[in-house]
């Protein structure tokens, strides 16, 4: 007797969104397809225009798993965060699972495990769990992304720390989420890639904050490539040798107009994370006198309506700058 997922079709379905990791992307696969449940999992794979092959060894493994392996071949690129919305968008399963083409899950029994754990508990929007992060090409240089023995709860409170680290729960190659995206209003979502072209963890952490609390598991699922090499087109590579301040203020704005117009919630504290990005573009062009680095500054300036912050902390570099210099302290 077939299972019934209160209304979906598959009780999970894994997303995953590529573009030029043919290299990686076997390894994905069979991470993925070999996974051991007693229920039905789709496995979304969407080759974003890639001009590798990925395209070919996901119809190979089509013809291998036609009912598990489900294609989306783009014939022009639409950039990371609207491929994975529209992948999103369109999952079939009850709960979500997402993973990163060059990543790959080393826990065969993952789906069930956090299955399992969200049936019983519905409080939690959603889960991650722990990943080992891989550092150097060769994939021996690698640490656990969480030094953690012990479960951990993130709530929307957690995206107001400054530093990046303590407002993520965990890398997206370990998120399986509640599959609300289908019937979700277009505001309520959207911002997934209207925030950023490339990036889409962060926000996707605050739309899960603005939901119910999150649950991270210490427990470690998956290999997570975070690799800068001069010679790699991958994100962070790509991210490591541009001047990226307008784009990150631009998201930050998104997610500041997400909490209050959305979510109705006070960000005072989210101010500062984004008005020490303006304070180092202004402070940064200040000492160059380039034109270009003075329309960062400027683009930076216009994207919000609260001045204030922005000036404030502005201020605040400057005097930590002058302090340095008084006592002979150098970047």
């Amino acid at each position: 007797m077939e299972r019934k997922y209160d209304g979906f079709e598959y009780a999970v379905s894994v997303v995953i969104c590529t573009y030029g990791q043919a290299e990686y992307l076997p390894r994905l696969l069979d991470s993925v397809v070999n996974q051991k449940t007693n229920f039905k999992f789709e496995v979304m794979v969407d080759d974003d225009c890639s001009p590798d092959n990925t395209r070919e060894i996901i119809l190979e493994y089509q013809k291998k798993y036609p009912d598990i392996i489900f294609p989306s071949l783009r014939n022009e690129n639409v950039r990371a965060t609207k491929n994975q919305y529209m992948m999103l968008r369109r999952a079939r399963g009850k709960y979500i699972a997402t993973v990163d083409g060059d990543d790959y899950w080393i826990d065969m029994d993952k789906l069930q495990y956090q299955y399992d754990f969200m049936e019983s508990h519905p409080e939690y929007i959603c889960m991650y769990c722990n990943s080992m992060v891989i550092t150097s090409l060769d994939g021996k240089e690698m640490h656990p992304r969480r030094d953690i023995s012990e479960p951990m709860v993130f709530t929307y409170k957690d995206w107001m720390n400054f530093h990046f680290f303590d407002r993520m729960p965990n890398s997206d190659d370990t998120l399986f989420c509640r599959n609300f995206f289908a019937t979700a209003p277009e505001e309520e979502v959207d911002i997934i890639y209207k925030a950023h072209d490339m990036e889409q963890d962060q926000t996707l952490a605050l739309i899960f904050y603005g939901k119910g609390p999150v649950y991270v598991d210490p427990r470690i699922v998956s290999h997570h490539r975070s690799i800068v090499d001069s010679s790699k087109e991958n994100f962070q590579s790509l991210e490591a040798r541009n001047d990226n301040k307008v784009k990150i203020a631009y998201k930050y704005a998104c997610q500041e107009d997400y909490c209050e117009k959305y979510l109705h919630r006070r960000c005072t504290k989210f101010l500062k994370v984004r008005a020490w990005v303006f304070a180092e573009a202004f402070w940064t062009a200040k000492k160059s006198h380039k034109q270009e680095d003075w329309d960062k500054a400027k683009a930076i300036w216009k994207q919000r309506k609260k001045k204030w912050p922005l000036v404030w902390y502005t201020f605040v570099w400057g005097c930590g700058t002058i302090k340095r210099k008084i006592s002979g302290v150098h970047n």
